[in-house]
């Protein structure tokens, strides 16, 4: 089969765009269009391996590790991951993504014998026109933006989640908001921060007196917010359970204390988390 460098390129890039999308539904990313298109672009320019050729082990395996270095150069200028753990679950991911795309391609072959596409060295090649890939290309945008939309006003508005905090004899449970911005983390154990702004959990464990943080195991680290800075008192112990209409979790994280200075109480909690 002739393969067009053009189709190749375009097509690897929509499919890369389509994998971002579904990835991202999982994970909870915002994915700005810039993030969006600099993947697919390394994803285009990736499939430049299915023009290589080896019938050695040492051929197979470098290509083998050309496309695992792809497929890791998209997950980072595409999701930016804060952490090696949200890197290695965004790539494992995207390996299934490659996984059940390539066993359709096969399935498809197997069963109608067509010519019009092949797999070679983890690359996918549609053998068509630009007219027939804008074409596809059209088709798959409005997919995926008729899904969105689909997705957005037949879904709950909004999704009520509640924030358990149990320490001890101590509970307290309080509404909670999924804030994809909320990227805070524990400087001493790397663990993610669920933030709760309550007056109880502050004055509780006497967190405007310093010399008793300890007794607790609180211990202060900064945050930046679009109002200022401050300091967010956290700790490891006690555990943080997630409630929604459809899910419960005790979620791995740390909690992070500040009063609600007369606002609501409230918690705030990365939805990453729940995955």
């Amino acid at each position: 089969m002739k393969i067009y460098l053009d189709v190749l390129v375009i097509t690897n890039m929509m499919i890369a765009l389509v994998y971002l999308w579904c990835i991202s539904r999982i994970t909870h990313d915002k994915l700005t269009p810039r993030q969006e298109i600099m993947g697919a672009v390394f994803s285009g320019l990736g499939s430049l391996l299915a023009m290589a050729h080896s019938e050695s082990f040492l051929g197979a395996l470098a290509i083998t590790l050309g496309k695992l270095l792809v497929i890791s150069l998209v997950i980072i200028v595409s999701f930016r991951p804060r952490s090696f753990r949200a890197f290695v679950k965004r790539g494992v991911l995207y390996l299934l993504c490659e996984l059940l795309m390539g066993g359709a391609c096969f399935a498809l072959v197997t069963l109608t014998h067509s010519a019009v596409l092949c797999v070679k060295n983890y690359v996918v090649y549609f053998d068509i026109s630009l007219l027939q890939l804008a074409v596809c290309c059209a088709t798959v945008y409005l997919v995926v933006i008729l899904s969105e939309t689909i997705s957005r006003r037949g879904g709950e508005p909004i999704k009520r989640y509640r924030a358990r905090f149990k320490l001890g004899g101590f509970e307290l449970s309080v509404p909670a908001i999924a804030d994809t911005g909320n990227g805070l983390c524990d400087s001493f154990t790397g663990a993610p921060v669920v933030i709760f702004r309550s007056d109880e959990l502050f004055s509780r464990y006497d967190l405007d007196r310093p010399e008793r943080l300890g007794l607790y195991g609180f211990h202060p680290i900064p945050y930046e917010t679009i109002n200022g800075t401050g300091l967010l008192y956290v700790t490891s112990k006690g555990s943080v359970t997630i409630s929604g209409r459809d899910c419960e979790k005790i979620v791995a994280c740390c909690t992070g204390v500040m009063p609600r200075n007369g606002g609501s109480e409230y918690a705030i909690f990365n939805p990453e988390i729940l995955v």
